[in-house]
């Protein structure tokens, strides 16, 4: 029977596709729920379509004040009917052919703009027929183990590569990979730079224990073992979060009771970003959390506890982002380093992506999108006319082989971003930012757009509205300084109109001696 929908108040209408149970686990949900909270804020009506399997926590949907379609149980489906090139079908519940017969109507009656899949049940086969239905459509994944029909894909896994979603996605999606590209919530923000100050203090005295809502293999308990065992000196508190839902929760629960350190069990928090504020060092597993540990630095031992978080944590491990363990007793092995050694520095690419991620799934002729190799080649072709170079205050043509340099070293470089911009999907200039500077909070940009058709027709300012955006809402600027040649009156009537100033302030080195004005802006 189908669920009835509420006439929405506007004509963007955004439905996910997604699932949450004893054996998924909540992240899916969680992460979904956080950019459908930036789209709301865009004026979007978020829907949910969530199947009623076991152990589901959708409720959490409706708290959230989004609207949740149910969808049945089948308790006689036969599941590996067309699903045998997808290695989770089973979580499904179903055949991907009913599920999707069973979202159609939802599809039909909100005629969304976006459909946004965050399931790894469903792969190219459900996407194909649900882009009937949708002006585009968004997949969530950090498998890459199925093929996908979307335009775009996000995956914000620090190890992500290219090449791991080759033969997986056509060639006209947009890739958002990477740590530029996290769904944190908005209170991580908010917490952030007193996290980081935290840091400094190198003292253990509080840990935080989380492995998961669920815990279905009772870990929680067995960290609290060790740290019984592993007697630290200076430790005064540990916090372990966990689900009203989890199975082991009493045992969880009298264990803590009996700890000699002063222990606080956690459920159902909204409070997580202040938690692990408040904590030292972390103690848990993969997923979701990894990444805001790492946004506010907090240094943390994980164990994998489950297939697909193997590979990931072991990447992240070798960068230096945290260290693993794989049993208890290695566990309580490297917390007795602690006894005479600091806590790490965490130092990771991690963002605050769920802003931009949701400018760029909503952007409709102008956007930008990650560097590709063809783009850097047209970039070489663009920088041969002489009035383009006049804008980076560039004498003589670049050659080929020192511009491809230059190129690798500025997509490398951890403190500097680049985006080329996309009209109708295609590529007619490019910007970044780069000299982020942490205490004033200000970063340098710049941008061109090399197709000269593109000129006047209002692609630069969309462009500079979406990477002004990203130095805002992502990288949590509260300033943007930029430098244009003097003789650029065109580029210098563009700020102005986007509300940039000429700035006293003193020029940087590389451009000291040369004829270039400095422009600022408050954001």
């Amino acid at each position: 029977m189908l669920n009835r929908v509420s006439n929405s108040s506007s004509d963007l209408n955004i439905v996910f596709r997604l699932d949450s149970s004893s054996v998924i686990g909540f992240g899916h949900l969680m992460r979904s729920l956080t950019l459908a909270a930036e789209f709301k804020q865009r004026g979007a009506n978020c829907f949910f379509i969530c199947r009623d399997l076991p152990g589901n926590n959708s409720s959490l949907v409706i708290r959230a004040g989004f609207e949740l379609l149910r969808l049945p149980i089948h308790h006689d489906a036969t599941t590996e009917f067309g699903q045998s090139d997808i290695r989770h079908h089973a979580w499904l519940g179903t055949t991907w052919l009913n599920d999707i017969n069973q979202c159609t109507p939802y599809f039909r009656k909100l005629k969304p703009v976006l459909i946004v899949v965050d399931h790894y049940a469903l792969g190219a086969d459900w996407e194909t027929r649900a882009k009937f239905f949708c002006q585009r459509l968004a997949v969530i994944d950090d498998l890459a183990d199925r093929r996908h029909e979307c335009d775009f894909l996000l995956d914000y896994n620090l190890s992500v590569s290219q090449q791991d979603y080759s033969s997986r996605v056509g060639k006209h999606c947009l890739r958002l990979f990477g740590g530029k590209y996290v769904l944190l919530r908005q209170e991580f923000a908010n917490w952030r730079s007193q996290s980081i100050a935290r840091r400094k203090d190198n003292t253990l005295s509080r840990i935080l224990v989380t492995f998961g809502a669920t815990d279905s293999d009772n870990n929680s308990e067995q960290v609290l073992k060790v740290l019984n065992a592993v007697n630290l000196p200076a430790l005064t508190r540990i916090d372990v979060v966990i689900s009203s839902k989890a199975s082991w929760l009493a045992s969880v629960r009298a264990y803590a009771s009996t700890m000699a350190v002063e222990t606080h069990l956690h459920t159902d928090i909204s409070n997580m970003a202040e938690l692990i504020t408040a904590a030292d060092l972390a103690i848990g597993s993969g997923g979701g959390s990894t990444y805001e540990r790492l946004f506010l630095k907090l240094p943390s031992l994980l164990m994998p506890i489950a297939d697909n978080q193997i590979t990931p944590l072991q990447r992240m491990s070798q960068d230096g982002l945290f260290e693993l363990f794989y049993t208890f007793d290695e566990l309580w092995q490297k917390l007795m380093k602690y006894h005479t050694l600091p806590l790490p520095k965490v130092s990771a690419s991690v963002l605050f992506g769920a802003p931009f991620v949701s400018a760029l799934l909503l952007a409709e002729t102008v956007t930008l999108a990650d560097v590709k190799p063809w783009d850097v080649r047209r970039n070489y072709h663009w920088l041969q006319q002489q009035s383009l170079r006049q804008q980076f205050v560039l004498s003589a043509k670049p050659e080929r082989s020192n511009h491809i340099k230059y190129w690798r070293h500025l997509l490398a470089a951890p403190e500097q971003y680049v985006f080329s911009i996309l009209s109708n999907r295609c590529h007619v200039g490019s910007l970044g930012v780069k000299n982020i500077d942490e205490q004033a909070k200000e970063a340098e940009i710049w941008i061109y757009l090399g197709h000269s058709d593109e000129r006047n027709r209002g692609v630069g300012s969309k462009a500079l509205l979406l990477l002004e955006e990203f130095v805002k809402q992502t990288l949590l600027m509260q300033s943007i300084v930029l430098h244009v040649a003097k003789d650029n009156t065109h580029a210098q009537s563009f700020y102005y109109k986007h509300h940039y100033r000429l700035s006293n302030t003193a020029l940087p080195d590389a451009f000291k001696g040369k004829d270039v004005l400095q422009m600022r802006k408050k954001l």
